[in-house]
This record gives C-alpha cells, structure tokens and sequence, in this order.
C-alpha cells in the first residue's frame, strides 16, 4: 500500500510538470541473442513506440531449455520535460513473477551538462527491492556525449556497477557508442552500439554484469526510424 501510495504521489508530480520542449518520436524493433555461459541461450524480440512524451515497449523472452519459463515483458513509460528541456520519468514493466518501476529525472544543469537520478522498486510476492542510480552527463559539439552512472543493486548479495559509455553522434542522429562497465567483483562488462540512418546493431559483453552470476555475449541487430517530419 505504501509502495502505490509512492507511486501515485510520484505521478502527480510528474503530471503537474509543464511539458513545454518536444520530445523526439520515433519506432522501431530489434532481435537480439543471448549467447549464455551455462548453454541456456535467449532469443529476445522487441519493438518499441514512442509517440511524444510516452513509450510503449513489447518484448519475448525465448529460452533455449524448454524447461525454462519464458517470458512477456511489457513496459510503458511516462518522460515530460519543462522549459529547461530537463526530464521526469515514471516507467512500469512487468517481469516474469514480478513488478519493475522506475522513477527518474534528467536535469539539464547547463549548455553542456545533465546530471541523473533515478529509483527502480523491484516488486515481487513477498518482497520489494530498491535499485539506485545516479550520474551524468557531458554533451559537446552535435549529439556527442560522455555519460557515467553509479548503480546500486542488491540482488545476489549486492552489486555496485559504473558503466561509462561514449556516443559519436552527427546531426542524421547516426552514431557509434561504446560502454565500459567494472562492477564491484572486480569483473567487466562491455559494449558496442551503432546506429546508421534506420539500421541498428551491436554486441555486448557481461561478466557479471548484474544480479546474475551467468557470462553472456549479446548479439543485437535492428532498425529505428524516426516519426519527425524535419520542417
């Protein structure tokens, strides 16, 4: 009761900031496959709407051991921005057996710098657990920036991750990004993204990256067009 109480008071928070900067809109869809340590590959499919100051997002978990449960993880979120163009995010997805929420904000503190914070309830049977994070931001020239986030999440006796990633962006909205992420067991995730006019495709690399204790290599490929007719 006290976690929806939160929820909705944190709602009305969000509504009430005026929405005065246009947000992006754009749609798009990926596959990607999990290559598993442990043999127990994933074939994850999702496609995502975003239509102004919310997105919709369906996605299939496809487990390779049919002993496995597969998954449906819907997820809707709500992102308004003021007159400063800074960002409040209220977000729900539903995860196999349990709830995920998430709520945010990105300040625009300057020209160049955005400083991020963010709390995300995992919401099961009997339990709840917080995940926090926070960072920033450094945006120069046309969309490039550098981002580093502080995460804290306490499943599997707690874990303590600083991805930092940097895009090379121009103003097609093509870019190439690159993640580097040590976590608190002296382990190291990476990645690497591009995205050139609407086709996009990556690889990522988890040493136990996050509450698991399974390596994993990601293979991504997709497309993303935008909805925004340039004027």
């Amino acid at each position: 009761m006290r976690l929806w109480m939160a929820l909705l008071m944190a709602a009305g928070l969000v509504a009430a900031v005026p929405a005065a900067a246009t947000p992006p809109k754009y749609v798009g869809g990926q596959f990607r496959y999990w290559s598993f340590s442990d043999g127990n590959d994933l074939r994850d499919v999702l496609a995502y709407w975003v239509p102004g100051p919310f997105h919709v997002q369906l996605e299939y978990w496809d487990f390779q051991d049919p002993n496995t449960d597969d998954q449906f993880r819907p997820e809707v979120g709500i992102h308004l921005r003021d007159r400063r163009r800074s960002v409040y995010t209220l977000q729900w997805r539903h995860e196999h057996h349990q709830e995920r929420y998430w709520l945010g904000t990105d300040q625009v503190l300057t020209g160049h710098l955005v400083g991020r914070a963010e709390v995300s309830p995992i919401v099961g049977n009997d339990s709840t657990l917080w995940v926090w994070s926070a960072g920033g931001d450094y945006y120069w020239a046309s969309w490039n920036f550098l981002s580093a986030t502080v995460i804290r999440d306490p499943r599997l006796d707690g874990l303590w991750v600083v991805p930092v990633r940097v895009r090379l962006a121009n103003e097609a909205n093509d870019w190439l990004q690159f993640t580097v992420a040590p976590a608190s067991r002296r382990t190291v995730g990476w990645a690497i993204d591009a995205k050139k006019r609407w086709v996009r495709l990556g690889i990522e690399r988890n040493n136990r990256y996050d509450f698991t204790d399974v390596n994993n290599t990601i293979f991504t490929a997709g497309f993303e067009v935008s909805l925004t007719h340039p004027e």
